[in-house]
């Protein structure tokens, strides 16, 4: 039986985390490692995980100065042992077959894939779902880059480690899991998927976006222009790919644009459109209307309400 390592980083996880480890420790698939990263936490969470550690032998613990998500899962994968890896959450909970299925699947492929379930207050949400299938690199990616389907972070994936080898989270607050998942779909030749488990991601009913406004991150427009270079490069894909990522960054700036704290993110934003102007409108998978919408917010224009109302030159 091959040994599975899972990495969950820990901050101020009190609250959530023993369900999260129990529902591990828990697996139908026993032979794994469990790896908790302490990023720094303030509220006991580090002595909870050695806890854990002094309970199960298959439990490895690390701590860390806070430094992030990104970093705390980098230092998981540079103290992976199993032939897979795979990654969860401190507030999300796992089915006991999860990793069970996950290995299946992935015997004829680099990568494996499983639903994605967003849960408030016990309801399901989103469901991201894929049958049972094998994908090509391009079909994969397709699908990530698109948001459908398969969801961009690297939880509810089951990783080979080679496919991992000396690759790493960029040190981003926001959109690191698409960069970090794409470029392991890029070395992996065939990807599976599976609907017969899945990963059940818990909302957090204060709202992401609430902490967004406050405190809006540029990383989302450096990791977006990193995604559109890509887009570019690649012909295999389709201008889909190009359509979903630009208007996405969009998603984020518009509500930013009444905001003193979201100037620099929209004049960004603005900026990065700019650049890939000529792109989006030779892009057959937007629609004309929206093609103008975008270059008149290039220009310093929003059209909202059946007007148009100027945000302002750069």
């Amino acid at each position: 039986m091959e040994k599975i390592t899972i990495i969950i980083p820990v901050y101020n996880a009190t609250a959530t985390l023993g369900s999260c480890v129990r529902a591990v420790l828990s697996q139908t698939w026993q032979e794994l490692e469990l790896i908790l990263v302490n990023d720094g936490s303030q509220d006991g969470s580090g002595a909870l995980c050695d806890r854990f550690a002094l309970e199960d032998p298959r439990i490895r613990v690390f701590h860390q100065e806070n430094k992030g998500v990104s970093a705390a899962r980098n230092l998981g994968l540079s103290q992976a042992r199993g032939a897979f890896v795979t990654f969860l959450d401190s507030d999300d909970v796992i089915p006991t077959d999860y990793l069970a299925v996950l290995h299946s699947a992935c015997r004829n492929a680099d990568i494996a894939v499983c639903d994605v379930v967003s849960i408030q207050d016990g309801r399901e949400l989103t469901r991201f779902t894929h049958p049972d299938a094998v994908l090509t690199q391009t079909e994969a990616l397709g699908f990530l880059l698109t948001r459908r389907k398969i969801n961009s972070g690297p939880c509810a994936k089951l990783f080979r480690r080679e496919v991992l080898e000396g690759l790493t989270f960029p040190p981003l607050k926001a959109y690191e899991d698409i960069l970090f998942v794409r470029e392991a779909f890029c070395r992996a030749r065939r990807i599976a998927t599976t609907d017969c488990t899945e990963y059940r991601y818990i909302q957090n009913p204060t709202g992401a976006m609430s902490s967004f406004l406050k405190a809006p991150s540029t990383d989302i427009i450096r990791a977006t222009d990193s995604l559109l270079e890509f887009i570019g490069s690649r012909r295999d894909l389709s201008p889909e790919t190009f359509y979903i990522t630009a208007s996405h960054l969009m998603q984020y700036a518009m509500p930013l644009i009444r905001i003193p704290e979201g100037r620099s993110f929209v004049s960004a934003s603005r900026k990065l459109y700019r650049k890939y102007l000529r792109e989006l409108l030779r892009c057959s998978a937007f629609p004309v209307k929206e093609k103008i919408v975008f270059l008149l917010f290039v220009c310093g224009w929003l059209y909202v309400d059946r007007r148009l109302i100027w945000i302002g030159g750069t």
